[in-house]
Parts: structure tokens; C-alpha cells; sequence
């Protein structure tokens, strides 16, 4: 069984990865709040149990724009 709210070394590398792709892709500034948010949804979607790295950006992409 899988803890909720744990990741190992290997996955948080892949959810920066993930964070940078998109900060990049629509140019949100290092020091941007929306950074911030951009983290924590990145950490919700991955606990929800999306861990493949295109998918997790695909998601994060299709969620916020929804909002």
C-alpha cells in the first residue's frame, strides 16, 4: 500500500521537471507566486496517482485551463 504525501528522490526530480516544463512553456517568472500554486496542484495531481511525467504535465496544462 501506497503512503499519501510521499515521494521518493527520483519522483520529486520528475515533478520539477514538470514544474520547469511549464513554467517555461507559459513563462511564468522564477519569482511569481503562481509558482507556488503551480507546486502544490503539481503534488495534488501526483498523490491522485498521475506519475508518469507527460501525463503529469498534461494534466496540469488541462486543468489550468479550466480555471
Amino acid at each position: 500500500m501506497r503512503r499519501r504525501g510521499v515521494a521518493n528522490r527520483q519522483q520529486l526530480a520528475m515533478m520539477a521537471r514538470v514544474m520547469e516544463a511549464y513554467c517555461v512553456r507559459f513563462a511564468v517568472p522564477e519569482d511569481a507566486t503562481e509558482r507556488d500554486e503551480l507546486a502544490f496542484e503539481i503534488l495534488v495531481i501526483f498523490d491522485n496517482g498521475i506519475r508518469d511525467e507527460e501525463t503529469l504535465l498534461a494534466e496540469v496544462i488541462r486543468l489550468r485551463q479550466v480555471h
